[in-house]
């Protein structure tokens, strides 16, 4: 049966739309994939939201139905490079983009892309706001992506981990027994290394990690930033750009603004490398597999830091599992309105906290 998964993260860089087949036994298999990149003005307006300390209500409302609108174009563009038509399709799962997320013990999390606006422009079943579920279970709403992990990644043989490195890290720690896997935010990926590209290069990414090598690791400003009261939670714990950001960063370590930009961006990479190498020191698996999806595993200087501090883990891609680690959490969430659509549960308390699992998300139907 055929979903479309679509995918907003806080990198806030884009739309990433996949084309998924799923058997009667749960088991996605990616026909085709489209990306649309977010127009410079409208990424801007979600970064400036994302930040804000007070949202002005009628902006709100408009960036909810333009985002809504843009998911129903990027869904029929996908459409349009396939033999499939909307009549085809059983459902849509929307992420949305995330605007806030706040964790335990107030936590609430809220994404915007009006659903109503997907479902009317392509004539589609949709399934969306995955997160307020969990929620009210007493979760976090995040990460929801390591029961899909565990449903597709899961192997008898090898320790295996999935690390998602997109604004921000997570990790699933795959086990035989799935009320044993768990999976949490580790910290910053993407997040602060590209917010502080753009700001000091006007560039999106850092292509490579290719500037970030010409920088010198300031020990004094990582020792300050791993100080934060995040990186000694417990999981389930989730985070986002509320924490993350640069502006965060700037008052917390002003002498940061005095130090050559290659050093800082430098020592974001590096305060990523280690914050995902203590988190799976003390909570995952120091051997086995490491399998790798998101923007970031197109950062070589990051990947290479990372195997540094996790030398013994063979780190890989889930391209070699079948999933290109740009499209997994696309997948993920046409899987999460597969699961929805059929009744089936779509969290792991001990990712996100909740009492138990729930059936995540709204139906709006065509």
């Amino acid at each position: 049966m055929l979903y479309i998964g679509l995918m907003s993260g806080t990198s806030l860089d884009g739309i990433d739309a996949a084309l998924v087949d799923i058997n009667p036994m749960g088991y996605p298999r990616l026909i085709d994939q489209y990306y649309h990149p977010y127009p410079e003005a409208l990424q801007s307006l979600l970064f400036d939201m994302s930040q804000a300390e007070n949202i002005h209500l009628d902006e709100f409302a408009k960036i909810d139905q333009e985002l809504g609108k843009l998911y129903g174009e990027c869904c029929l563009n996908l459409l349009k490079q396939t033999q499939f038509s909307s009549s085809d399709i059983h459902a849509i799962g929307s992420h949305g983009q995330t605007i806030r997320h706040q964790p335990r013990p107030n936590a609430f999390s809220l994404q915007i892309g009006d659903a109503n606006q997907i479902a009317e422009i392509t004539g589609i079943t949709t399934v969306a706001d995955f997160r307020r579920r969990d929620i009210a279970a007493g979760g976090e709403g995040a990460p929801l992506v390591p029961a899909f992990h565990q449903h597709v990644f899961f192997d008898n043989q090898t320790p295996r981990q999935i690390l998602n490195l997109g604004g921000i890290a997570n990790i699933t720690v795959l086990s035989k027994e799935v009320d044993n896997t768990f999976g949490f935010d580790l910290g910053p990926a993407n997040a602060l290394s590209n917010e502080w590209v753009e700001k000091h290069w006007g560039l999106n990414y850092d292509k490579d990690g290719e500037i970030a090598q010409t920088g010198r690791i300031n020990h004094s400003l990582l020792d300050q930033w791993l100080n934060l009261d995040f990186f000694t939670l417990s999981p389930p714990k989730s985070t986002g750009r509320e924490l993350f950001n640069i502006n965060t960063f700037e008052k917390l370590t002003p002498d940061m603004l005095s130090l050559p930009k290659e050093d800082v961006l430098a020592t974001f990479i590096e305060l990523t490398a280690i914050s995902i190498s203590k988190g799976v020191q003390q909570w995952g698996y120091t051997d086995g597999d490491l399998f790798l999806c998101g923007g970031g595993t197109y950062n070589l200087y990051l990947i290479n830091r990372i195997s540094k501090h996790l030398p013994n883990l063979n780190i890989k891609k889930t391209d070699e599992l079948g999933i290109p680690s740009d499209m997994v959490e696309a997948v993920a969430f046409a899987w999460l309105a597969y699961r929805t659509m059929n009744n089936l549960t779509g969290n792991l308390s001990n990712a996100t906290g909740a009492k138990g699992a729930r059936i995540l998300g709204a139906i709006y139907p065509a």
